[in-house]
Order: C-alpha cells, then structure tokens, then sequence
C-alpha cells in the first residue's frame, strides 16, 4: 500500500495556509467594539435641558471625541461614529471658556459673575450673553476631545432688572388736567423717569423717582410741568430708566379720574398700567439668541451647557 503523500499536496497545504492568514487578517481589521452610544447621550441631555432651571446631569460614555452642530451631537472613538438629534432645542457646548464650565460644574450663576453683580456700571446678563455667544460660536460644529463623562445643566440667570409703572390723572373742565399720581416699583434699585406729552405738545411733565423692590407712588403737580400750565388729553406717557425708554401708553380723557383722593396709594383698577403685568426689562438685548430661553415669570434666562 502506498502511503506517500503525493506530489501536488504541498500546493494544496500552501493555497490553505494563504486563505486561513488572509481570513485572520480580515478579522483582526474588523471591529472590536460598538461605537458610542448617542443617542443615549442625547437622551440625557434632553432629560436636563427640558426639566426645569438648575438641572444637571451626567452621562458616562466611551466616545474620544464628541461635536456638538445645531439639533446634532456627534460621538467617535475607535470602533466608529454615531449621531443623534436633539429635539428638545440648542445647548452651547462650552469647551474651553472657563466661567460656562464651571456653571456647568454646579457653580451658582451668582458666584460666577459676583463681580459684575456688584456693580452698577455693568449689566452682568449682557456679560453672560457675551460668554455664551463666544462659546457656542468656538465649539459648534467642531469635533472636541472628550473624557468619560458627559455633562449637562441648564442654568438660570438672576432676575433680569423690570420696572412696573402706572399712572391716574385727574381730570378737570376742557380735558385738561394739571395734578396726578405715578405709582411705581422695580425689582432692584433704579432711578425712573415719567415723561408725559399733552395733545398737540400742549404741556410737558417730568419727574424722577428712585424705585425699589417695594410699591411706591409720587403725586404729579404743577411743579412737575413745563412749557404749559396743564396737559391736555390724550396724554402720551412715558417711563425711562438711564437712557432707555422701556414702556409706553397713551391716557384718554376717558380713563381719568374725577379726584385723586379715591385712588389709594398703591396699584389699583383706576390707575392705568404703564409698564403692564411683569414690568418692562431693563437693559435687555433686543434680540435674544434661540438657545436662551426667556422665563417670564421669574424674569429669567435659562440655558442648557454641555461639557465634555
């Protein structure tokens, strides 16, 4: 019996061990891992960014790096990429501006900008919008390195400045009128204006007062006009505070009164809103970005900050 192997078999063994190193090759190439997981990241961003002001949380992932582009946050690592829309709206990623990261670390919006707080000369909103906006124009659409862990907190401002005003006059014989009351107050200290045109420029009326976070009045008189010894109806009524008028409203013959003396001293259905519910903002950008978010009824500014 013939036990040689024969003559071709090495060729066979040889075309085998080609196929099995190439197959090897292939698999060490392949994958050895899923690639990070965002849509659980964007999950719990929205948790926080739609939860109310103050909310923080933290994700734990294995992205290297993260990009956050609009509605869109990007994670990579080695395995792959993946993407994931936020539904919710914008955050601004704060990657490298030190004062957003440590808000998004938990420090209090307070802390942080104490030093513009505490002084008269500087809106520290304005400050803060500044930060932001830089922020969110340094790291969106950019790829950022990231660590293991994902953070998100949306942090509320301190109230914005608002000033509430209202206005009764008293009206005398030919629409005309030459007494009236200006009840005010505003949630800081601030010096206010009630500026009031009579019809046809008939009359001018100036007073200033020092408003607070406490309802206040001040009685409008003869000494309070120039130009003319009465206003005549309608009277068109403004409150300044600084430079900037922050609301307006004309007063009809039609809504004075006959005697001051039956409207009390404070906010009442006889006096007519100047500044209306919720006061006017003072010194409030016109135009407020999309991924900051205005809470009228505590007059502040909430934002959702992420940090990788």
């Amino acid at each position: 019996m013939d036990l040689e192997t024969p003559v071709d078999g090495w060729y066979v063994w040889l075309a085998v061990s080609i196929v099995s190193v190439a197959i090897a090759g292939i698999a060490v190439g392949l994958p050895n891992g899923p690639p990070p997981d965002a849509n659980r990241a964007a999950n719990a961003i929205e948790e926080t960014a739609g939860s109310t002001a103050d909310a923080s949380s933290t994700y734990d992932h294995d992205a290297t790096e993260i990009k956050f582009d609009g509605r869109t946050v990007a994670m990579r690592n080695e395995h792959g990429t993946a993407r994931a829309s936020l539904t919710y709206g914008h955050v601004v990623p704060v990657m490298g501006h030190e004062r957003l990261e440590n808000l998004s670390a938990g420090r209090a919006f307070a802390e942080e900008y104490a030093t513009e707080l505490d002084r008269a000369d500087v809106n520290a909103f304005d400050v803060f919008l500044e930060d932001v906006d830089d922020a969110y124009a340094d790291n969106t659409g950019e790829w950022r390195t990231a660590d293991e862990r994902l953070r998100t907190r949306t942090v509320s401002t301190t109230p914005v400045p608002t000033v509430s005003a209202a206005v009764a006059f008293e009206s005398v014989p030919g629409d005309q009128t030459h007494e009236g009351r200006f009840a005010y107050e505003a949630n800081t200290d601030a010096t206010v204006q009630i500026l009031a045109t009579g019809s046809n420029d008939l009359g001018q009326l100036e007073k200033s007062v020092d408003a607070g976070p406490s309802k206040r009045t001040a009685n409008l008189g003869p000494d309070d006009l120039s130009d003319h010894s009465v206003l005549y109806f309608p009277i068109d009524v403004r409150v300044r505070v600084g430079d900037e008028i922050v609301c307006t409203e004309t007063i009809s013959a039609e809504q004075s009164v006959d005697a001051l003396e039956g409207v009390p001293a404070d906010h009442d259905t006889e006096m007519v809103p100047v500044c209306g519910s919720g006061g006017a903002a003072i010194d409030t950008p016109a135009e407020i970005p999309g991924y900051v978010r205005h809470n009228a009824a505590t007059e502040r500014f909430d934002v959702t900050l992420v940090d990788v």
